[in-house]
């Protein structure tokens, strides 16, 4: 008995998953760095196949009798595009360790080349995975201070605020204990798990942790990035408050995934807020490449002032919720 059509199922799987996973990363990912580590395992994968009997193999093909041929056979339906993402990275990854295993038949050497290549794979499963777990929309990031909350409703508030418009929202509490503040964060995460929302937790990434949400926020007094990242992992969005250019690159160099940068108008907020006026956010913006958010009594009539000094979004707090909910945020979006 030989393995020979199922490495040419095999093969041919393997090398149709990483055609696919190479248009993903480029087209709709948009990593350079991705796009390059997906073509050397191509390449990998081609010196592969060059090294087996390839002519017997398409020889011994048998598709008119395949079983599995007809269109119904194994078909899945796909909810959406990181679904047909992880779904393509599993095949590539079940064709390369079933062509590591069959090849041991035929050659040892063969099977180490294989086995590489299912471990690179791995890898960019990961870095994959990661980036598209951490991608967000920063456009407009609705801030649920702790003045603004209510036990019995937040949820619904939570639910409210993803579905006009808000696309990260931000839970922000000082003063309550640890317990009300897990209670508040868990009902806002079981509100957005379904919606195109972010959630991030200020400054605690233990809460953030506990109630599984996608980031934290940082302050200025808050752990530093890198200790955060040891705790959420690589898959979470870390944003961080900046004020000056050089404290903006030194925070994207830390590994940052946004920057809050204000305040730029008096807030109500946080009244004692130091101030950092349009100009310095024009230069951070010009500065780093991450997203910078804009924030501090934002409203409707300066929100376009924000944008076109260069931030990829504002943060609001008091002006969405002083007022009807659905009405402020739609003055935001315009929609």
């Amino acid at each position: 008995m030989h393995f020979r059509r199922i490495i040419d199922v095999n093969i041919n799987r393997l090398d149709e998953s990483l055609k696919l996973t190479e248009d993903i990363v480029r087209f709709l990912l948009s990593d350079l760095n991705l796009l390059s580590r997906t073509r050397r395992i191509r390449q990998d994968f081609l010196q592969f196949k060059r090294s087996l009997p390839i002519k017997n193999i398409i020889g011994a093909r048998q598709s008119q009798r395949d079983p599995g041929r007809k269109a119904a056979f194994d078909s899945r339906t796909t909810k959406n595009v990181n679904t047909v993402i992880l779904a393509n990275l599993t095949r590539a990854k079940e064709a390369s360790r079933t062509l590591e295993e069959v090849c041991r038949t035929l050659d040892f050497r063969t099977s180490r080349q294989m086995k590489q290549i299912r471990f690179k794979l791995y890898d960019l499963e990961k870095e994959i995975v990661s980036l598209i777990e951490k991608k967000f929309d920063p456009s407009l990031h609705v801030i649920m201070d702790e003045k603004y909350l209510n036990s019995s409703d937040v949820d619904k508030v939570a639910k409210i605020l993803a579905d006009n418009g808000a696309t990260m929202i931000q839970l922000r509490i000082h003063s309550l204990t640890d317990r009300d503040f897990l209670r508040y964060a868990r009902k806002i995460r079981r509100a957005t798990s379904a919606q195109n929302v972010k959630f991030v937790i200020n400054n605690r990434a233990d809460i953030a942790l506990a109630c599984d949400a996608d980031g934290v926020h940082l302050g200025w007094d808050d752990l530093p990035i890198g200790e955060a990242r040891k705790i959420l992992g690589d898959m979470s969005i870390i944003g961080a408050s900046a004020r000056t250019v050089k404290d903006a690159r030194k925070l994207e160099r830390e590994g940052a995934d946004y920057l809050g940068v204000g305040a730029i108008y008096a807030t109500k907020t946080k009244e004692d807020a130091r101030r950092c006026d349009l100009k310095v956010l024009r230069s951070i913006c010009a500065s780093v490449r991450i997203p910078v958010i804009g924030i501090g009594g934002v409203n409707a009539e300066n929100y376009k002032t924000i944008l076109r000094a260069g931030a990829s979004g504002i943060a609001v707090a008091s002006y969405v919720f002083e007022g009807d909910i659905r009405k402020r945020l739609r003055s935001l979006t315009r929609k």
